[in-house]
């Protein structure tokens, strides 16, 4: 995206152990003409997105963050292709893939890099102050614009730069619809268009917004844009996406689109005349008729997920079968249509290189292969195995020699403490049957036992117990059975399926140590609940404990009930699939664990940060958060 707003969130730092990689948990609206494909979080969570861009040439998907870390991702499941570091300390502006490989942007440096990560180039100039944005003005030449007064025009091939002035206030987007003009969108609301073969007097410019511009866009003679206008005391965003048509830009011929949110965004689709997409900061998405403006309020309009984080960047695929949306939490979003499971990037993309895969020897299995020929793998942690006994309990035994042949004693003649015998020719040379005499031909039918049939008790260790529990009593049944002196959580309220995955959450010691620790002012916070349960376990002394708590706040949360995951009071339906249940469950809590660590740590994190500044507002700000 060539303009964006820096990252407000400040990512919090987590223990890689602890970094959630899987899908969030959302729910579809029926009536959205788009939905989601995939989902996914890129870098960790330790950055924010701040540029997004589909490959031209492969079904490739690129992604850049504030950390200076590059990301591909391939195909509709954006599965992980390449990850790469461009700079160390500046966020990635932008991204332009060409056929030879991919240019990155940060602020004051532009690499080239091939698809597979391998650095080709790396350009720093003085020139190169505060860049913003890219545009590929002919297949040998880049120009980069940026909050500066200049414009690089950048020769692929040479590897050189030429400088173009402007009179602007910065260009901080670069677009065109195809044809020679290109707009230049600087942050004060003035654009420019300018001619490609001679970019160093603008054709005509023109005050778009009064305060600001967020963002703009080309299609053939159209130019849609969005920003803020200034009022008496502040600037507005304006809740409407401005049109103009570059031929009658001196007659003032603009028209303008309201939609829901105020925009922030703005892209044509490029394989449909008129349309284009208008993506608020909230994540609220619609699909505009450009060309009709009766039929500005027929909109198809789509909500990104993006769980209260800000929307920063976004892109459109080649085809108009998928867009991809990136948000400050560090999430990567593809939608595509309801209709089109798999969407295609491009209409003609080439095949993606893979990295060559590692083939494991084939092993045969037969009646003569050694199972202590495959190695065992590496132990991780102590220095025996597992079915490794003690000396005590081993006993060197040999083999128990054959017995020789009468035959061969009958003809034996001693000299001395040695005998020889001829060979009786009863057997081959190097002929030797490992066969016990005393076994039994399993080939001859075995005559039936009729007592081995009779039915036997169930020994009494291994039958089912009714536990009773009593709160004012202590329970004998379970001091019999519960000789560990391990807790256990009482299974008599409903939900209490989950009891299982509790206890396994407990036996880690990593994590519950983090949940322990973990406090915040959130009514219904399940990591808290999980806190408060884990510390009961260690101070009960083995006796069993009620998750009430924790069951009470579970049900409170929405996208618990959305995914069937609270079962009725009554009893459990036969129908309910619980190994898929249980599964369900143990993402959930999981992605909600990783969520609610992750906000409450954003929030410590601006706290400390407020307080360095202003310690008087932080003490403000620090009440304020524990009234919410």
């Amino acid at each position: 995206m060539a303009y964006h707003y820096s990252d407000l969130g400040m990512p919090a730092e987590m223990n890689e152990q602890y970094i959630a990689d899987y899908k969030p948990y959302m729910v579809q609206n029926p009536d959205a003409e788009y939905e989601v494909r995939s989902t996914v979080l890129d870098d960790r969570g330790e950055g924010s997105i701040s540029a997004v861009t589909f490959d031209k040439f492969e079904e490739l998907i690129w992604v850049g963050n504030t950390r200076g870390h590059i990301t591909s991702y391939h195909g509709p499941q954006m599965s992980r292709y390449t990850a790469f570091r461009v700079h160390m300390t500046e966020e990635i502006r932008d991204i332009i893939t060409l056929d030879q490989g991919l240019f990155i942007l940060s602020k004051t440096q532009l690499r080239h890099q091939i698809r597979r990560g391998l650095v080709k180039h790396t350009h720093t100039s003085e020139n190169l102050k505060e860049m913003q944005c890219l545009f590929q003005s002919s297949p040998t030449n880049i120009l980069m614009g940026g909050h500066q007064d200049t414009i690089i025009d950048f020769d692929v091939t040479n590897m050189k730069e030429s400088i173009i002035p402007i009179t602007e206030d910065g260009c901080a987007v670069l677009r065109s619809g195809g044809g020679s003009l290109v707009a230049c969108g600087s942050a004060n609301g003035t654009v420019s268009m300018r001619d490609i073969r001679s970019p160093v007097v603008s054709e005509h410019t023109f005050k778009a917004h009064s305060a600001c511009l967020s963002d703009l866009d080309m299609q053939g003679n159209l130019l849609i844009t969005s920003g803020f206008a200034q009022t008496s005391t502040m600037a507005v965003a304006e809740q409407y996406v401005l049109v103009w048509d570059v031929r009658q830009l001196k007659a003032g011929g603009a028209w303008s689109l309201p939609v829901a949110s105020p925009p922030l965004l703005l892209h044509f689709l490029p394989s449909v005349s008129g349309r284009a997409l208008a993506m608020a900061s909230a994540g609220h998405v619609a699909l505009l008729n450009v060309n009709n403006k009766s039929e500005s309020g027929k909109q198809s309009v789509f909500q990104v997920d993006t769980q209260g984080s800000l929307c920063t960047v976004m892109d459109v695929s080649s085809t108009s079968q998928a867009f991809v949306f990136g948000d400050q939490s560090g999430h990567v979003h593809l939608f595509s249509s309801k209709h089109n499971n798999e969407p295609v990037f491009n209409n003609f993309s080439r095949e993606t290189t893979f990295a060559t895969p590692v083939r494991l020897p084939y092993v045969g299995f037969s009646e003569t292969f050694s199972f202590s020929s495959i190695p065992l793998p590496p132990l991780a942690s102590g220095s025996k195995w597992f079915h490794d006994l003690p000396e005590e309990f081993l006993k060197k035994v040999s083999r128990k020699p054959r017995p020789i042949d009468p035959e061969i004693l009958k003809t034996m003649k001693m000299k001395g403490p040695i005998g020889y015998a001829p060979n009786p020719g009863t057997r081959r040379r190097n002929e030797y049957p490992y066969i016990d005499d005393n076994l039994e031909d399993i080939k001859q039918p075995k005559p039936i036992d009729d007592s081995t049939l009779s039915i036997r008790p169930i020994p009494s260790s291994y039958q089912k117990v009714e536990v009773r529990y009593n709160k004012n009593e202590p329970n004998a049944i379970l001091d019999n059975i519960n000789r560990t002196g391990l807790p256990g959580i009482e299974a008599t309220l409903p939900n209490s399926y989950c009891n299982s995955m509790i206890q396994v959450l407990y036996n880690m010691p990593p994590l519950k140590s983090t949940l322990i620790a973990h406090t915040c002012a959130k009514e219904f916070c399940l990591t808290c609940e999980l806190g408060f349960l884990f510390r009961m376990l260690d101070t009960s002394g083995g006796a069993p404990c009620q998750a009430t708590n924790f069951l009470r706040a579970f049900r409170t949360v929405p996208e618990a009930a959305a995914l069937g995951l609270i079962l009725p009071d009554q009893g459990i339906d036969r129908k309910i699939d619980l190994v898929a249940l249980i599964q369900s469950w143990n993402r959930f809590i999981l992605h909600q664990i990783h969520y609610e660590l992750l906000e409450t740590r954003k929030k410590e994190k601006e706290l400390a940060l407020l307080s360095e500044n202003t310690p008087h507002k932080a003490v403000r700000l620090k009440n304020h958060l524990k009234n919410q």
